[in-house]
């Protein structure tokens, strides 16, 4: 769910009339608070919304909405309270209870953390997204033989989800079952043939068997699908650098790098 379903405003001025003409509306400080966020302004979003949690009627979705612009500051405490105080306005919010599960793994606490994904998992039986993140927590807290079990058990419910299957093909490549994860990406691209993480994922594995040339082409798919995905800007690079193409294996590092991803295997292979 968006804030912005069916409204959305383009400036500040647009954004503080909202909140003027519907004061009491949650949605008038999430709608002003998306447009600022996705400006890069976390900070001024949470100040909107700790309007909006001060004067408009009650909301678990605006409270979780300031929590996410918390932690996107990394500001993990306040984060977590807010997010609580939306679990007391509704405990079943599947969203809050996510939430709640990133912040407990961002402070350490896994357990705690795999306990909110089961609980988002069991309020939406229907909804890829808490058993991938459920899926994600096991692999995180290196239960891997539970991470593959708890997989294949939602797969047999869900055959036809392929972020479940790009899930068990990342369960797959943490238990360095190559092939296995190779193949299950193969079955993620049968349901879902633009997914834009299977495609980086093979030029990943294809550069871990050595097949640069078979890396640059997925890699390359990956990135018309989404030019900003970081892992198929990665594993471009890295082949690239094996084909000897050092120019454009330098651009492609340098995004990947960037944004947090460790690039030393260019920079080696390249003799910076």
């Amino acid at each position: 769910f968006s804030a912005s379903a069916g409204a959305a405003v383009h400036s500040r001025v647009e954004g503080e009339a909202l909140i003027a003409d519907k004061p009491l509306e949650p949605s008038s400080y999430e709608i002003y608070a998306e447009f600022l966020s996705g400006n890069g302004a976390h900070k001024e979003a949470a100040e909107v919304l700790e309007r909006g949690r001060v004067k408009a009627l009650p909301s678990a979705h605006l409270l979780v909405s300031l929590g996410e612009q918390y932690q996107a500051q990394d500001l993990f405490a306040r984060a977590e309270a807010v997010t609580r105080e939306a679990l007391v306005v509704d405990g079943n919010n599947v969203r809050a209870h996510l939430l709640m599960g990133d912040l407990y793994f961002q402070l350490g606490w896994s357990k705690s953390g795999l306990e909110s994904y089961q609980q988002a998992v069991e309020l939406a039986p229907e909804d890829p997204a808490p058993k991938v993140r459920l899926i994600a927590g096991h692999l995180e807290a290196n239960q891997l033989a539970v991470a593959e079990d708890i997989c294949l058990k939602f797969i047999s419910e869900y055959p036809e989800q392929p972020d479940l299957w790009l899930s068990l093909g990342q369960v797959f490549e943490k238990q360095e079952k190559r092939r296995e994860a190779f193949t299950t990406y193969g079955q993620v691209l049968t349901l879902d043939p633009d997914n834009s993480t299977a495609y980086a994922r093979q030029g990943r594995l294809f550069c871990e068997f050595g097949q640069f040339t078979s890396a640059e082409a997925a890699c390359r798919r990956a990135l018309e699908l989404d030019p900003d995905h970081n892992l198929g800007h990665a594993y471009l690079g890295i082949a690239l650098s094996y084909l000897g193409n050092n120019e454009e294996a330098r651009k492609h590092a340098q995004i990947a790098e960037s944004a947090g991803l460790n690039m030393m295997a260019v920079w080696k292979k390249m003799g910076k």
